[in-house]
């Protein structure tokens, strides 16, 4: 984003907020169809007063020569060439502390020698995920057996809801009961 000094733009522009904005709102009255002074007092409204900025903005757009320039650019009320130059030594500083201390790399022959297979030595890890969440989706799913799997396993992982577990299996197989006897009836 761009920054524009405002200062440079206007003779003996204020210090304090308040006069800034009235200098604006004064200049803005007198020259409304100025570019230039619409487009800084546009930018101010955007950064003192959101709303009026929005009423006004479709109107007060029109008048403004370059919308991008406008949409890409920051009000600077007040630099000065000692921060300037404050930030470019503070810059010279940090290469010079970079340069005298060079990151290197550490070669070790035993991890990046072109015999070894890197692929060999990983260890595949083969984690399965499970959830009571899980074993309820295989089950409405139709999946009775991997449901009641998942179900065990959380038995072993969770001894405190074995209780629990349990029935849900036995309910799980309680429907399929159910569902054979259904479909044996139907027959």
């Amino acid at each position: 984003m761009r920054k524009i000094e405002i200062n440079k733009y206007f003779d003996n522009f204020p210090i304090d907020p308040e006069s800034q904005w009235a200098l604006l709102e004064k200049y803005h009255r007198k020259y409304p169809a100025s570019h230039f002074v619409t487009f800084f007092y546009l930018k101010m409204l955007q950064e003192r007063n959101p709303k009026k900025y929005m009423a006004l903005k479709s109107k007060l757009l029109l008048s403004i020569l370059n919308r991008n320039e406008f949409y890409n650019c920051k009000l600077e009320y007040f630099t000065t060439s000692e921060t300037v130059g404050e930030n470019i030594d503070e810059i010279a500083v940090l290469v010079a502390q970079f340069q005298q201390n060079i990151p290197k790399i550490k070669f070790d022959p035993e991890k990046h020698s072109a015999e070894i297979n890197l692929a060999e030595l990983g260890e595949i890890e083969n984690i399965e995920f499970i959830s009571e969440t899980l074993a309820i989706v295989y089950a409405d799913q139709g999946y009775i057996g991997k449901a009641v799997q998942i179900i065990k396993k959380l038995m072993l992982q969770n001894p405190e809801k074995n209780a629990y577990f349990a029935a849900l299996i036995e309910n799980l197989k309680n429907s399929v009961n159910t569902i054979k006897n259904l479909e044996e009836s139907n027959h």
